[in-house]
């Protein structure tokens, strides 16, 4: 809830019960408080219960107390009303009951009396005399209030226990699934359907990421993307669940990521460059960007040639042995793993200076650049000039290659099918597309709301929804296309849009590489730092620059200085 001095209720859908008392009376209304805050609702989720004072569920600090009253009495199911002596002689108590009560139905049920002192029955107001109150007297009262207000007493018997010990962890690392099972007597489900299982860390400086709170499947709950973003000495996890006492794992380490692998290795390749590596398609040539210098190194790891952006690079591309960058100022770079290089200034159309390349792809290695202006250009090592192949007036934001044509993605959001520079087909997707990419006879289109598969044979378009929101991510790798959203929380789905992996990482990281088919992703995270991900773990973490393998097999990590050459596999076993 927010602590902003302009906060109102709005920002809560709704509380189930709306406690209203005298300050005199604080004692009272807390044992109520505690008393149903044992309960659950109907559909078995911890019941919101609205107390001012309360720290979690009241009015917020610096709230404008009598607007937040306002706006919470109507989005309260019930108000339970403390009546005592003292009750009917404050004017806020009064004024909430005479709310309460022009929110009552004809057939009552949402204001509840509740009465506290026998000494206040003179006091109630004719305008609320007719409506039944409970007696604090009674034995069972507090069972009644529970029924009046629609609340029940939690599952007996229900107890929680972490499946899936843990015994220690590395800051940045995902954790292995972690399972929590809810077990009660005479084998019945733990949980009404829907109900969800929380996790938390003490303490909370750990910063615990992740899932935090997933619904259980029978009797089990499981965590798959959990990591803790710095290191702590003695950590427990916390699970909860409605109705359940909370259960916690025994103390465990969180350590600090270990420092690169061993560079002394005398079969282990080391490079004198530095900066941010990209494999070639062969998985064993590197191009390296350093500032604004592109580098090849060859696949015996000898610097081979050089080449040079004009402004930060904007988008990469590899093709069957190519690899091409472009930059902001349409200066797009060609380089093949042998050293050779071609560095290409793609005009900016009718003599304008803004020249922003929209997207690149390659057609085996003949590459194309589609410009935000709408000019798509040939690019290839063995033509000295770069060929105009057509115009789309609408701009370019996406762009694939599809067999002897093009897909060119505008800026109106619309997919345009080209053979020979002629209009085969067109379809209207939406106005914000992030990526494109072939694979085998369909194409792969990713939309800021959906995403998008066309099949070239027979021109079918589906659509899904995204998976994910509020994308910062987009990375098509092989059979496996990867988007991560602002949150950190990323999927990773094939050629028949079906998701095949899901992964969490830290907010704002966004995907930079990947290899294995889409299996292994390299993560850039908004410290500089990079993280490698296998099946949606988190498995390695570098403060400097690191690249895979178009197949897997190989990494390349930084120390600032020097690349060194390695198994994927053994980065992970280093950490």
């Amino acid at each position: 809830m927010t602590t902003d001095t302009t906060a109102t209720a709005s920002g809560t859908d709704h509380w189930d019960v709306f406690i209203s008392y005298a300050r005199e009376d604080y004692i009272h209304a807390k044992d109520l408080y505690d008393a149903l805050s044992g309960c659950v609702t109907a559909d078995g989720a911890a019941p919101k219960i609205y107390l001012d004072v309360s720290s979690s569920s009241g009015t917020p600090v610096g709230a404008d107390w009598q607007g937040f009253l306002e706006d919470a009495l109507p989005r309260s199911r019930r108000v339970v009303a403390l009546y005592s002596s003292t009750y009917f002689d404050k004017h806020v108590c009064q004024w909430e009951l005479h709310e309460a009560l022009k929110l009552n139905p004809p057939e009552g049920g949402r204001l509840i009396p509740l009465l506290i002192d026998p000494g206040a029955v003179a006091k109630v107001p004719y305008s609320v005399h007719r409506i039944n109150w409970i007696s604090a007297a009674r034995p069972h009262w507090i069972d009644e209030v529970c029924k009046a207000v629609g609340l029940r007493p939690a599952e007996p018997g229900v107890v929680l226990r972490f499946d899936t010990p843990v015994t220690g962890a590395v800051a940045g690392h995902t954790l292995p699934p972690v399972r929590v099972t809810g077990t009660a007597p005479d084998g019945m489900s733990p949980w009404p359907s829907g109900a969800t299982v929380t996790l938390t860390a003490e303490p909370p400086t750990a910063e615990l990421t992740g899932t935090l709170s997933v619904s259980a499947a029978g009797s089990t709950a499981v965590f798959g993307d959990l990591a803790f973003r710095t290191p702590a000495a003695q950590v427990r996890l916390v699970a909860t669940a409605p109705g359940c006492e909370p259960v916690l794992t025994p103390p465990f380490e969180v350590r600090a990521p270990d420092e690169q692998p061993s560079w002394d290795e005398p079969d282990r390749p080391v490079l004198t460059a530095r900066g941010h590596p990209v494999f070639f398609p062969d998985g064993r040539a590197l191009a390296v960007l350093d500032g604004r210098t592109l580098a090849v190194h060859t696949a015996e790891h000898e610097a081979a040639g050089t080449a040079q952006l004009r402004e930060r690079p904007r988008l990469w591309a590899r093709g069957e042995r190519c690899v091409a960058v472009a930059d902001w100022s349409g200066r797009v770079v060609l380089a093949a793993p042998d050293g050779r290089t071609r560095v290409v200034d793609l005009p900016a159309p009718h003599g304008g200076r803004l020249n922003v390349p929209g997207a690149l792809a390659f057609a085996g290695d003949e590459l194309y650049a589609g410009m935000w202006g709408g000019s798509v250009w040939r690019v290839s090592l063995d033509a000295e000039e770069p060929e105009p192949v057509l115009e789309h007036a609408a701009g370019v934001q996406v762009l694939a290659a599809d067999g002897p044509g093009l897909l060119v993605g505008g800026l109106d959001g619309r997919l345009t099918r080209y053979t020979d520079g002629r209009v085969e087909g067109e379809h209207l997707l939406e106005p914000v597309l992030l990526a494109a990419t072939r694979i085998r006879n369909f194409a792969l289109v990713v939309g800021e709301h959906q995403v998008y598969r066309l099949d070239l044979t027979a021109g079918r378009l589906l659509r899904v929804t995204q998976p994910v929101t509020a994308i910062t991510g987009t990375l098509t790798g092989g059979e496996l296309t990867a988007i991560v959203d602002a949150a950190g929380q990323g999927v990773c789905f094939d050629a028949e849009l079906a998701v095949r992996v899901g992964f969490g990482t830290v907010p704002g990281a966004r995907p930079v590489g990947s290899g294995a088919g889409g299996q292994l992703l390299v993560m850039e995270c908004p410290d500089g730092s990079h993280a490698l991900v296998r099946d949606g773990r988190t498995t390695y973490v570098s403060g400097f620059p690191m690249a895979v393998s178009p197949d897997g097999r190989r990494a390349a990590v930084s120390d600032g200085e020097r690349l060194l050459i390695l198994s994927p596999e053994e980065l992970e076993e280093s950490s």
